[in-house]
């Protein structure tokens, strides 16, 4: 029984080993990801800095009381770097890819498994008590030209503890090499799964840059959404205090016999519908915001504040122009852009799974190659015997006899290549047809902001004109409202005019591949300066 203790111990020990050592290497498996991000990071971009997916524990924001969170762009694209909720999960979904590289390349390393077995036995019989054990370590290695080789060291014993105590003691080594020689040899077959799995993060990397400035893209126009919102409800506010004054006015000018009292209805009238106005742009205000902070990941809850600053930078700062032609942009965007790209690589994949289809319909013929050796089994451990050893060489042979799904998996590969080609010209489609919408659309915002500057202008020497014709008598209230709601029309629409513009210049420089961002700020050299980055 004392030895079952002392063995009992032993796999404690062992067990405890083995758990501190797979949490220590949590660390050296993140390191080991982070350099497969960064080879393929360099690889892709080049110069660029690498992308960094770090695995963090997401955390909520953390709001300190009922204090207002102020932000302004930049901030915000900060906040949706570090607690958006869709971003973290891009992040969480590229490092997957590399965690699936990792663990298929670990399939080309020298493989190591081991067991330990311990076994108290009692024959009643016999009254006998034995204790058993074996223990085994075996290497594997794979290689490119799609050989497979096996290396197995046995150990066993078994101890007798009553009656007869001999001890039987022996061990085992034996090696075994299987080399394909028709279907299955060569690199291209032996490696595909390695290749797929580092292409797949190649294609996760270009989909999270792709995110990344698509979120560049919904913050910005969430932020200048909340501003402009805010904006109108600021006018709206100060329209309903206007025709209040109107309103009053009229009343005493009513009873000073100076106007009819229909007038002064109007005015009441019109004075109630901005009060209407005034609730549904707060409203408008409200969800807007609620919007934002969830694309920031904030709280719904969290009293949140934006700079109206930069929205009065918005309309001073300089209109960008696109340095090109339609034509020019397209070429640049088919050619640059990354999920085209993806879509290109993919038809290779596709066209590489139906070559390897067809191989399998090949016939199969291994070459087998074996040996093994053993120790004398005696009472003590003996060395290995390797004159008394055995070598062995074979061909596994398989006929192409019944290859029914082979041929259907070939089958497959050939209409998933011919879904692929769709693909790419689908893609380029695609991409032609976004990019002449945002063409269009900025366009016509360039036109609409000129035409909503002239109506402004006009609207406000209309309002300086007929609150002096309407002092002197010469119009009515109507009039006078009526040039006051063209005004606040007039000034909306041009913010809005403003702010389309500028979101289609995002759009356009999203679609031609050229919004750089920031990985850990989400920020861009386009939204820093009066005349953001030329594609």
């Amino acid at each position: 029984m004392r030895a079952f203790t002392i063995s009992a111990f032993l796999l404690i020990l062992l067990a405890a080993a083995t758990g501190c050592r797979a949490v220590r290497s949590l660390d050296e498996v993140d390191a080991r990801v982070q350099d497969r991000l960064r080879a393929a990071s360099e690889l892709e971009f080049g110069d660029l800095p690498p992308e960094r997916a770090a695995l963090d524990v997401y955390q909520r924001f953390a709001a300190a009381g009922d204090e207002p969170v102020q932000v302004d762009l930049q901030s915000a694209l900060l906040l949706a770097a570090r607690h958006s909720r869709s971003y973290q999960t891009s992040r969480e979904t590229l490092y997957r890819s590399a965690l699936a590289l990792l663990q298929t390349s670990h399939q080309w390393d020298t493989s190591v498994a081991n067991s330990l077995r311990s076994t108290l036995g009692r024959d009643f019989g016999a009254e006998e008590t034995t204790l058993s054990g074996d223990a085994g370590l075996t290497l594997g290695q794979r290689f490119l030209s799609g050989a497979n080789l096996t290396t197995r060291l046995a150990f066993d014993s078994i101890r007798y503890l009553a009656g007869d105590r001999r001890v039987d003691l022996g061990t085992l080594a034996s090696a075994s090499l299987v080399q394909p020689l028709l279907a299955g040899r060569g690199p291209d077959l032996a490696r595909e799964s390695l290749t797929q799995a580092e292409r797949n993060l190649v294609y996760a990397l270009r989909t999270f840059v792709r995110q990344r400035k698509s979120l560049l893209i919904d913050v910005a126009n969430g932020y200048y959404g909340v501003l402009s919102a805010q904006d109108a409800m600021e006018i709206a506010r100060q329209n309903h205090e206007t025709l209040r004054s109107s309103r009053e006015r009229s009343e005493a000018m009513a009873e000073a016999g100076r106007v009819p009292q229909f007038q002064v209805d109007q005015a009441r009238q019109q004075e109630l519908a901005a009060h209407a106005s005034l609730v549904n742009r707060q409203e408008a205000f409200q969800t807007a915001r609620d919007n934002l902070k969830r694309l920031l990941g904030l709280p719904l809850d969290a009293n949140l504040e934006v700079d109206r600053a930069d929205l009065q930078r918005l309309v001073d700062a300089a209109l960008p122009e696109p340095p090109m032609t339609l034509d020019e942009a397209r070429e640049q965007a088919l050619a640059r852009r990354l999920d085209q790209a993806t879509r290109h690589d993919q038809l290779e994949d596709a066209r590489r799974a139906t070559r390897i289809a067809a191989d399998a319909l090949r016939a199969r013929l291994d070459l087998v190659l074996s040996g093994s050796a053993r120790s004398p089994r005696d009472s003590r451990l003996r060395g290995i015997a390797w004159d008394d050893g055995a070598l062995a060489v074979g061909l596994d042979a398989e006929l192409p006899l019944d290859k029914t799904d082979q041929y259907i998996a070939y089958q497959r590969a050939r209409i998933d290549e011919q879904r692929q080609e769709r693909a790419v010209d689908e893609g380029a489609d695609d991409i032609t047809a976004n990019l002449r919408s945002v063409w269009r659309g900025l366009a016509a915002a360039r036109q609409n902001i000129g035409i909503q500057q002239v109506s402004l202008q006009l609207a406000e020497q209309r309002i300086g004109n007929t609150e002096l014709l309407f002092e002197a008598g010469r119009i009515n209230i109507r009039e006078l409202l009526d040039a006051q709601n063209d005004l606040i029309g007039a000034r909306n629409q041009y913010i809005a005019a403003i702010v389309d513009y500028r979101m289609n210049w995002l759009r356009l420089l999203y679609q031609l591949e050229d919004l750089p961002t920031d990985p850990d700020t989400l920020w861009s050299p386009a939204l820093g300066d009066s005349q953001p980055a030329t594609p």
